[in-house]
């Protein structure tokens, strides 16, 4: 029997992304149960950032707010949407608040997408900026309803 080579080679997993409607209460509630502290990086708890790149394989740009907690290697990411069409919005309009996606870092993102849309997988929304990390959502999967995020570091 032959082994294939996965679609996507083990990799560190990174973060564990949520989508949330109020980062603040969000974080007062996590930090309350233990987690945290949840800060954006050393200088600010919170930050929002301004993409542009493609949702559904058309031209966007949108802004979301995030923050981020340790839990060992991995990172807790509370996210909310605040302005434009965005992957996150689309989930929490159609699901509510809650777990979003799983992120991977690598450093082959073409590379990584095409081999998987190759296999099957449809990009959701992506960034790609010449001089900018970027990232690509692909869109959930059928079991779970999980988006599967590749991020550059």
């Amino acid at each position: 029997m032959s082994q294939e080579k996965p679609t996507f080679p083990t990799r560190r997993l990174h973060h564990v992304g949520v989508v949330v409607r109020d980062l603040e209460k969000a974080i007062a509630q996590m930090e309350a149960l233990g987690f945290g502290p949840f800060m954006f990086d050393e200088e600010h708890r919170t930050f929002t950032i301004r993409f542009k790149g493609e949702l559904r394989g058309r031209p966007a740009e949108w802004a979301t707010k995030i923050s981020n907690a340790r839990m060992g290697e991995v990172e807790l990411e509370l996210l909310e949407p605040v302005e434009g069409d965005q992957a996150l919005k689309e989930t929490l309009d159609a699901q509510g608040e809650g777990l979003h996606h799983i992120g991977w870092l690598t450093t082959d993102l073409q590379g990584d997408m095409e081999r998987a849309k190759a296999a099957g997988a449809e990009v959701w929304t992506s960034s790609i900026v010449p001089g900018q990390p970027g990232f690509c959502y692909f869109l959930p999967t059928a079991v779970g309803n999980l988006a599967i995020e590749l991020r550059e570091p």
